[in-house]
């Protein structure tokens, strides 16, 4: 005989959104660790890999080509910063280990950063919709 569950027994697995920040932070870094790809369109062919969404579009390489787009608008956005807040950036990401000011606060300085870079991502085109 079938029963009944209880709706207080039911359990709902929740999706937590990543913080738009770490998102395009963690594009970044592998946007930099490739070299700065530089062809971030999708392969055209990809239907004939098998791979595809019917229409010869690659989900794969296009979820790769918007995640080094996303990586190229935050690299530019990094290199806007102030030379101090783009050092807090490579520090806080491990892409630099040594802090080179001598007079400022590392923690500090890299939240003064996040900050920053949080503003100056909301206002970019390519990376204003993740927020």
């Amino acid at each position: 005989m079938l029963q009944r569950v209880k709706k207080q027994d039911v359990r709902h697995d929740t999706w937590d959104r990543p913080d738009p920040v770490d998102y395009c932070l963690a594009a970044w870094k592998d946007w930099m660790s490739t070299g700065g790809e530089r062809n971030l369109g999708a392969r055209i062919m990809g239907g004939l890999v098998g791979e595809s969404d019917g229409h010869g579009c690659d989900v794969h390489e296009a979820q790769r080509s918007h995640d080094m787009q996303v990586g190229a608008a935050t690299d530019a956005m990094i290199n806007s910063l102030q030379r101090m807040h783009v050092w807090a950036i490579y520090r806080s990401c491990s892409i630099a280990t040594a802090w080179r000011f001598a007079n400022a606060d590392w923690a500090a300085t890299a939240n003064e950063a996040r900050i920053e870079l949080t503003e100056k991502l909301k206002k970019n085109e390519c990376t204003r919709n993740l927020f």
